[in-house]
């Protein structure tokens, strides 16, 4: 009996060990940062902007503008600058800085090229790194 009860606890263990494994957690990864694949160098069809944006001292957008662009209508450069003013915060100011800041980022929309290459280098970093769970990282 005692033999059979060391069986089962065996048994327990070995098939918990894969689940306790799928179950640990991700890395952390800070907002808004690439993945390991990703290139970040512009690539045909690709679109940018300079998107300007005035903040508060909290962080918080009070005008945006759009500078150097390649957007093809006046629409897209509306709509994001109102993504920013929308969903965007910057860090809060520090001491000694300005009521309202101007703060400087570029935004890049890939085109299909650029999607197809990084389709193409995620499976070559997961085959690269067969611990890593693509759970962990969503398209």
């Amino acid at each position: 009996m005692r033999d059979v009860q060391f069986l089962i606890a065996m048994a327990t263990l070995m098939a918990s060990a894969p689940l306790a494994a799928e179950t640990a957690p991700c890395p952390t990864r800070e907002a808004g940062a690439s993945y390991p694949w990703q290139n970040l160098e512009p690539m045909r069809g690709d679109r940018y902007a300079w998107v300007i944006i005035d903040v508060d001292r909290t962080g918080r957008p009070l005008r945006c503008g759009v500078g150097e662009n390649n957007l093809p209508d006046p629409d897209m450069r509306f709509f994001l600058c109102n993504a920013y003013k929308g969903d965007w915060r910057a860090p809060p100011a520090a001491t000694g800085d300005p009521d309202v800041r101007t703060i400087k980022r570029r935004t890049t929309m890939i085109g299909y090229e650029h999607a197809q290459a990084d389709k193409k280098a995620r499976k070559e970093w997961f085959r690269q790194h067969p611990a890593e769970r693509q759970a962990c990282y969503p398209e």
